[in-house]
């Protein structure tokens, strides 16, 4: 006499089978989308330092605050913590300002940067 239904172990087995795929799919898009976020912050620093750059071909200083940037440009510095150096520098100060700093996070590595907190610099990007 048959009987029909599915035992418990064909049960464990079929499912032991689905998690082995769908487990590293999932975990895969997970990472895809963190790597999509750091690429987006990345892009956008270097927006901002495109902005920056532009604003001291123009005036031979970097600005002492984001507000002398246009006010798009100024929001995207803004969101970076934008800090001039040296302090107390600025376009219209007898010290230009020579040096900038913007901070950032990256959730991972990505691409040369390791992950964690970032800096972007006239210079280039560093993470620590």
């Amino acid at each position: 006499m048959k009987t029909k239904g599915v035992t418990l172990v064909e049960g464990l087995v079929a499912g032991g089978l689905i998690l082995v795929v769908v487990v590293p799919m999932v975990l895969g898009v997970l990472d895809t989308r963190r790597r999509a976020r750091d690429s987006t912050q990345v892009s956008n620093v270097r927006q901002a330092q495109a902005a920056l750059e532009i604003y001291r071909a123009r005036t031979a200083s970097y600005p002492e605050n984001a507000g002398a940037l246009r006010s798009d440009e100024a929001e995207l510095v803004e969101a970076f913590n934008y800090a001039a150096e040296p302090a107390g520098c600025g376009a219209n100060a007898a010290v230009p300002c020579r040096e900038y700093l913007l901070r950032f996070v990256l959730e991972g590595p990505l691409g040369a940067l390791p992950g964690g907190i970032c800096t972007a610099r006239r210079t280039g990007l560093s993470c620590s």
